[in-house]
């Protein structure tokens, strides 16, 4: 399929979507970081580098310093995004994290009205534009988060004739701001996400998983249904969204390595599974693979002393997706 056809499918759909009152956010999915990606979106419950805002915002309570995070992506030829993301540790409780999130679809020229044409007419008129040159259509979309998140820690106790089950619990709250463009219309909005992860290990029950974790993983996002408001006095809802997972972490010191499997279920796409597997050698070398039900996709990682390198691709049916990001750690 040539560049040009799919500018054309991605437009239609556009606008499509948008007069159905469903387009809302589906640029701003596109804006996950590249572990999640090549993780096959199942990291609700894990431990991610980067990408907390769109993946949990409990992610920002998890490690102990503060981190800047840069990620750049592109698809195909058709649409590219950059994020910056930034965790602040302070000496209380809580962690803070920032989000700013920039997409747009590049080489989309406008035309004129064809609702007047017959079908044929007007599929032969949208391809007779192929080899002429035009004013070309603005679409962007921006995205500020502002996060919260704090560590619980705790225990379950199951009596003397049991064990004791000791508990991590990160929870997070993001407050977002929407801005987008298309064409010469504007959109504004603003919502809530909330997530949750608890980790647990079952060592007291048997030493055969002395080296393993459990996790569990809630997110809730556009709680209150985040509206948007156009400059054509439409109004788009994203829609309350719920992302449940679970995720097994293996750790093996004999090579300082650890192995983990997600899974994960979204609320908005209806049976499909998202699964994923990572394996983390030396806190150096980052080997991961996932699907999300429709796609494979395959992420490499480098540690380098504070800073992070990582790699994902999946391949659809318009074109390749590719992220990278660099992590660096304070």
């Amino acid at each position: 399929m040539s560049i040009f056809r799919r500018q054309i499918i991605i437009l239609l759909l556009l606008i499509s979507t948008l007069r159905a009152g469903e387009y809302a956010d589906a640029f701003l999915l596109a804006s996950y970081y590249p572990q999640t990606q090549s993780l096959g979106y199942s990291t609700v419950a894990t431990n991610v580098n980067s990408g907390h805002a769109m993946n949990n915002p409990a992610g920002f309570a998890q490690s102990s310093g503060s981190q800047l995070v840069l990620v750049y992506d592109q698809f195909g030829a058709l649409s590219n995004n950059i994020g910056l993301e930034a965790k602040f540790k302070t000496n209380g409780y809580y962690n803070y994290g920032l989000t700013l999130v920039h997409s747009m679809v590049d080489g989309l020229f406008a035309r004129p009205n064809l609702s007047n044409l017959s079908p044929n007419a007007r599929r032969d008129s949208v391809f007779s534009l192929q080899d002429r040159r035009g004013e070309k259509i603005n679409y962007r979309e921006d995205a500020l988060f502002f996060s919260i998140a704090r560590t619980f820690e705790f225990e379950i106790n199951l009596g003397w004739k049991f064990f004791r089950i000791p508990c991590r619990m990160p929870v997070g709250l993001s407050i977002k701001y929407l801005d987008k463009i298309l064409v010469d219309n504007r959109g504004l909005g603003s919502g809530f996400d909330f997530g949750g992860q608890l980790y647990f290990d079952l060592a007291g029950m048997t030493d055969v998983l002395l080296n393993t974790e459990f996790s569990i993983g809630l997110f809730f996002s556009d709680i209150l249904n985040t509206p948007v408001y156009w400059s054509t006095e439409h109004q788009d809802a994203i829609k309350r969204v719920l992302v449940r997972g679970v995720g097994i972490t293996q750790h093996i010191e004999k090579f300082h390595s650890e192995l983990t499997l997600t899974r994960s279920v979204h609320s908005r796409y209806k049976n499909i599974q998202q699964y994923g597997l990572e394996a983390i050698v030396k806190e150096a070398i980052y080997l991961r693979a996932g699907h999300d039900g429709n796609a494979t996709s395959l992420g490499l990682g480098i540690g380098l002393k504070k800073f992070i390198i990582d790699y994902s691709f999946s391949q659809h049916e318009l074109a390749g997706v590719q992220k990278i990001g660099i992590s660096y750690h304070f």
